[in-house]
């Protein structure tokens, strides 16, 4: 019987010699595919399911009192306590009070005097977060201003544009709004604004001191994690509000067939995933069982001569065997490294730790697997090696 280090050795150099790079690459891509997937797919499946919400809003909740539609009935607000319970929820991640209702001013523009009816709608400082708005010039609403009331506003960038001719010249300028004066401190814009790009915003404590829409708060803008949260969410926000204050008529209102949309398309694209994992795994394995069929038949007169000195057929399967284990392990090991720079890498980009106990089982679970590809692939060249017959094998040109 052979000992296994000179086995290995043996089977290491043919493996050279053979050239079976692109079987150890095809492996490696696959291993490398699995490890990243593995380690950072939670992330990354986070990260571009936020790039998608941003096209539809998709995991943004509005909550409203929808009292007024109930002649008789008191107009109810949200209670201070309702909106931390709301925060406290899991899969919550900000919360935007919001005045129900907004308030049309006409505003002069400059250069052409036209006159123009913007709409005005009182937010708090989270509202920018939670729909992802962008700061073009200026700054965003801070907590100050809303605490202190203070005369500020906001403007849509089409706004901005059409009053004063360039956002940042609109930064600084005033506005009359009935009887009092509010300075512009930014412009906004955003995928998820809509037609509020060519709107205002001011602090909603401003605007219920003037009564402008309303003078309470009867609207929420909540803001899930991910759109995976939205399903439990919308279950679990009226028991929370219910339990905390009176809300006979509460509405909440998502982006249903968004939200649909989106996680069909998850679902394929996560399907295409493995399956080119897989297809790249399979690919490795064909080349194993191929390459070494190669082998077996490049080298049947070198098979007859082993037999033909004393060698067993368990030397033989064994040899070839190895050489399939050699390939299938050096792809796992070269996927192993390849995957563990792109993890680094992925997770310095993504501004997240690395989960190294994950990394260290989806490398033992790779290892294994790339294991088991080069036995399913060589385990029957391998035999039919150990099989051949003696004077066949040595007879054969």
């Amino acid at each position: 019987m052979i000992a296994i280090s000179d086995l290995v050795r043996v089977s290491f150099r043919q493996v050279v010699r053979q050239r079976g790079f692109g079987v150890i690459l095809s492996i490696a891509l696959g291993i490398t595919a699995f490890i990243v997937l593995s380690v950072l797919g939670r992330e990354i499946r986070y990260k571009v399911g936020q790039d998608m919400v941003l096209m539809g809003g998709v995991n943004v909740i509005q909550i409203y009192m929808n009292d007024r539609q109930y002649p008789g009935q008191p107009e109810r607000e949200f209670l201070p306590e309702t909106v931390e319970a709301l925060k406290k929820l899991p899969g919550v991640g900000l919360v935007s009070r919001n005045l129900h209702g907004g308030r049309s001013f006409p505003i002069r523009t400059q250069g052409d005097e036209r006159t123009l009816d913007i709409n005005f709608m009182g937010v708090d400082n989270f509202f920018p977060d939670v729909y992802s708005l962008n700061l073009n010039a200026g700054r965003f609403f801070n907590s100050d201003d809303v605490a202190r009331h203070k005369r500020v506003c906001m403007l849509g960038n089409e706004a901005a544009i059409n009053l004063f001719g360039s956002e940042k010249k609109a930064v600084g300028e005033l506005l009359f709004l009935g009887q009092d004066v509010f300075e512009i401190v930014g412009v906004v814009s955003g995928v998820m604004l809509g037609d509020w790009r060519r709107g205002g915003f001011l602090p909603y404590t401003s605007m219920a001191d003037r009564r402008w829409g309303s003078d309470k708060v009867s609207r929420l803008f909540l803001r899930a994690v991910g759109w995976e949260d939205v399903p439990p969410l919308i279950d679990i926000i009226p028991k929370t509000i219910i339990g905390h204050q009176d809300a006979p008529y509460l509405v909440i209102r998502t982006q249903n067939e968004q939200l649909s949309r989106l996680q069909v398309t998850f679902m394929w694209v996560e399907a295409l995933l493995w399956l080119g994992i897989l297809a790249s795994l399979m690919l490795g394995g064909f080349g194993i069982w191929y390459g070494t069929f190669a082998a077996v038949r490049a080298r049947t007169r070198e098979v007859g001569l082993k037999k033909a000195m004393g060698g067993s057929d368990a030397d033989i399967m064994a040899q070839f065997l190895t050489e399939a284990l050699c390939k299938s392990v050096a792809g796992g090991i070269l996927g192993i490294l390849i995957g563990f720079t792109f993890v680094q890498a992925g997770a310095f980009k993504l501004g997240i730790g690395v989960d190294y106990p994950l990394l260290l089982a989806s490398s033992m679970g790779s290892i294994l697997f790339s294991a088991f590809i080069g036995v399913a692939g060589g385990i029957y060249p391998a035999l039919q090696a150990s099989r051949m017959d003696v004077v066949s094998a040595l007879r054969f040109e």
